[in-house]
């Protein structure tokens, strides 16, 4: 009887002990601001803007640059791979899609220059009786060498993407 009642005693302890760290709730992510934040105004409708870059498949394959595309759906969580200069194995998936707030978001899930997290959004609204498409590259790295780097690779994307869209719509 008392060897039952000192294991019980002792899992109670244990459990005491423990707790604290069972019951640690997780820190909220760290936000992290835009590191490159570009725009371009557009003679088109906002819902014409939106409905083309809200639709991954039609939008990449405006963009010159975008080759061998795969991009199966075009709902929240849809994977997409496709190549660029200097970037043969590119894949990325949709993170999220706001229809009220007209933004797309995509999170870079492999590349051959980004080997740190990265997500960009498109983002559409009225810029008088324009559209106004607001590209914004999110990333963290732990050196300004490689920041600028990684800076340099995203505007030169936001190019491609701005192109194709002043082309469809300007």
């Amino acid at each position: 009887m008392i060897q039952v009642v000192r294991k019980h005693l002792m899992v109670m302890l244990i459990a005491l002990i423990f707790a604290p760290v069972a019951m640690a709730q997780m820190q909220p992510a760290k936000r992290i601001a835009p590191k490159v934040i570009k725009g371009v105004s557009l003679n088109a409708s906002v819902d014409e803007v939106w409905s083309f870059v809200s639709r991954p498949k039609s939008f990449f394959e405006a963009i010159k640059e975008v080759e061998n595309l795969k991009c199966p759906a075009i709902s929240e969580g849809a994977k997409m791979s496709f190549t660029l200069p200097n970037d043969s194995k590119r894949q990325q998936e949709v993170s999220a899609v706001n229809k009220q707030e007209q933004v797309i978001a995509y999170y870079i899930t492999q590349s051959d220059y980004y080997h740190q997290n990265f997500v960009y959004r498109l983002l559409v609204g009225a810029d008088g009786n324009k559209a106004f498409v607001q590209f914004e590259g999110i990333f963290s790295t732990d050196s300004k060498d490689e920041d600028k780097k990684l800076k340099a690779l995203v505007e030169g994307e936001w190019m491609w993407m701005k192109k194709a869209l002043e082309e469809k719509f300007n």
